[in-house]
């Protein structure tokens, strides 16, 4: 049961876009409303795919790259507090955070393809070339 639950999870964390759909169909069912179980299903698979993003730099360059990635996360926040402090003259906390989110999410998952193809590619190559 214990190497189901850990081969279920790493699968999870390795495809983050399983569990985006796995996460958007089972929110569709309970919340009968899609456009709340797309917004569900992406706060929750950001984590995800921040994850995986992580873990594909470190196969791909062979080191870890998790300073850059929090540098990212850091400056991202303190960007969207500062366009929000610009924009309305005060700060919404809720509102810098909501929109963080869905930014990470985007540059994460625009991250994750592109490492993961980039990955695919060079494992190809590799092994074409050898």
């Amino acid at each position: 049961m214990v190497n189901l639950l850990a081969g279920f999870t790493a699968t999870i964390v390795t495809i983050p876009l399983i569990g985006f759909v796995m996460i958007y169909f089972i929110s569709k069912v309970w919340l009968k409303d899609n456009r709340k179980s797309l917004f569900i299903s992406v706060d929750i698979t950001t984590v995800l795919f921040i994850i995986a993003v992580h873990f594909l730099l470190l196969i791909i360059f062979g080191k870890s790259f998790f300073w850059l990635i929090f540098t990212v996360l850091v400056l991202s926040v303190l960007s969207f507090g500062y366009l929000n402090w610009r924009m309305s003259h005060k700060i919404d906390t809720f509102r810098i955070l909501k929109g963080f989110w869905r930014f990470t999410f985007l540059l994460f998952f625009l991250a994750y393809f592109i490492l993961f193809i980039s990955g695919l590619l060079q494992r190809i190559f590799s092994v074409t070339l050898n």
